[in-house]
C-alpha cells in the first residue's frame, strides 16, 4: 500500500447501502440528515475502513461516538481482529489499522512504509481479572500487596508456583477453589493476540532478573522456561474479548484469573450494567505494561481520523467511559462521574518487535510436542 493514498471513500446513499450488505464486520453509521449520506453540516461523509482490535469494539460501535464522527464528517466502518492478526493481514482496502500495541502499529509502518505519523488516542495497563475470594486465597499465600486499594499481584512469586505446577488444592487456606487444576492465569493466543503477547513480555521481564530481554540466545531459553504458562491452558482464544466475556457470564469455574486490559473492566464498572458484581476483583501484576492504542493511517481519511480520535475532547471524554486512559491528560475523569484510575509506578517497556517475535515463534515451535 503506498502511503500517498487519497481520502478514503465518499460514498453515495446507493453505494453505502451495498457496502451495509456486503462487508463483514460491523458498521459505525453516522446520523442520517435529510434522507442523505450527510454528515450533520449537510457535507457527503466519508467512509473509513478500519481494522481494530476487539477490545475496541464497544466505543466504535458507541452511538455517541458515532454521532461525534458523524458531526465531524466521518462514518467508520469497523472490523476487528486480534492485535497480532492485524499485522499479517491484508491491509490494501483499509484506511487505518489500530492495533493495542505500539511495536505492532511499528511493523505495520514498516511492512506497508508508512511514512506518516500514529497517534494513540488511548492506553490501558494488562490486568487479571479475578474473584474476592481468589484474591484472598493468593493474599494468604503471599502473592498479593495492597496499594491502597489497588491490589498488586506479585508476578515473580507467581512465576514460581508455575514452575512447580501447583496446583490449587496445594495453596493454603483454600476452602473455595478446591481443585487439582494447575495455577495459571487465562490468557489468549500468544499468536494471535497482543494481551498474550504483552503478558508474555511481563513474564520474560521477570524471568530475566527485572530486565527487558535483549540477547536472542537468552530470548529462545526464557521462552522455552515460560511455554507452561500457555502450553498448560489447552484452547486458547484469538482475541481478549472472548476470554473475559467467559469471565463474566461462567465464572470461576472456567477462569479464575484472566488476563485482560483494564479497560475491559472498568468499562463494564462504569456502565453500571451489574456484569461486575461484589464477588468479582482486579488485581494489577507488579509489575504490569500499558498497551498504547495505535492509529496507523494508511490513507489522508485515515489520517484525518487518527488525529481527531487522539485530539478531540468529546472522543477522549468517551473514551474514558469504556475504560480508558486517554491521550489528553486535561480530560476531568472524576466530573465524568468516573472514579480515577490507580497511579501504577512499577511498569515496564516490551522487548523490541524482533526480539518478542522470537520468543513467541519458539513458544509456536513448543506447541507441537504439546504441554510441558
Amino acid at each position: 500500500m503506498a502511503d500517498g493514498r487519497g481520502r478514503g471513500r465518499v460514498v453515495g446513499p446507493v453505494l453505502a447501502v451495498l457496502l451495509v450488505l456486503a462487508v463483514v464486520g460491523f458498521a459505525v453509521v453516522p446520523r442520517v440528515v435529510g434522507g442523505d449520506d450527510e454528515g450533520a453540516g449537510g457535507g457527503k461523509v466519508t467512509e473509513v475502513r478500519v481494522l481494530a482490535g476487539s477490545e475496541t469494539r464497544e466505543f466504535f460501535t458507541d452511538p455517541a461516538v458515532t454521532a461525534r464522527l458523524a458531526d465531524a464528517g466521518y462514518r467508520l466502518r469497523v472490523d476487528t481482529a486480534g492485535s497480532r492478526e492485524i499485522v499479517g493481514r491484508d491491509l490494501s482496502d483499509y484506511d487505518i489499522a489500530l492495533p493495542s500495541n505500539t511495536p505492532l502499529a511499528d511493523l505495520i509502518r514498516k511492512k506497508y512504509q508508512i511514512t506518516r505519523a500514529t497517534y494513540v488516542p488511548f492506553s490501558s495497563p494488562i490486568a487479571v481479572a479475578t474473584f474476592t475470594s481468589i484474591a484472598d486465597m493468593l493474599a494468604a499465600n503471599g502473592l498479593i500487596r495492597d496499594d491502597g486499594p489497588t491490589k498488586l499481584l506479585d508476578l515473580g512469586r507467581y512465576l514460581d508456583l508455575v514452575a512447580k505446577d501447583t496446583r490449587w488444592s496445594q495453596l493454603a487456606n483454600n476452602t473455595s477453589f478446591d481443585t487439582d487444576r494447575s495455577v495459571l492465569i487465562s490468557s489468549t493466543d500468544v499468536r494471535t493476540s497482543n494481551s498474550a503477547a504483552l503478558y508474555l513480555a511481563l513474564a520474560s521481564y521477570v524471568a530475566n532478573g527485572n530486565t527487558v530481554v535483549s540477547d536472542r540466545a537468552k530470548a529462545d531459553q526464557l521462552a522455552e522456561n515460560l511455554a507452561p504458562l500457555f502450553l498448560r491452558q489447552g484452547y486458547l482464544n484469538s482475541t481478549s474479548q472472548e476470554p473475559f466475556d467467559d469471565y463474566l457470564t461462567i465464572g470461576v469455574g472456567k477462569n479464575p484469573m484472566v488476563i485482560v486490559y483494564e479497560a475491559q473492566f472498568r468499562e463494564r464498572q462504569i456502565a453500571k450494567d451489574d456484569s461486575i458484581d461484589s464477588e468479582m476483583a482486579l488485581l494489577y501484576p507488579s509489575p504490569t505494561i500499558f498497551a498504547k492504542h495505535t492509529v496507523v493511517p494508511l490513507s489522508d481519511a485515515g489520517d484525518e481520523v487518527g488525529q481527531l480520535l487522539a485530539t478531540d475532547e468529546r472522543l477522549q471524554s468517551l473514551a474514558v467511559r469504556h475504560g480508558f486512559r486517554p491521550a489528553i491528560r486535561g480530560v476531568d475523569v472524576g466530573r465524568l462521574g468516573v472514579d480515577q484510575p490507580p497511579r501504577l509506578v512499577d511498569v515496564v517497556e516490551p522487548p523490541v518487535p524482533d526480539i518478542s517475535e522470537q520468543m513467541i515463534k519458539k513458544i509456536d515451535e513448543l506447541y507441537t510436542q504439546g504441554p510441558r
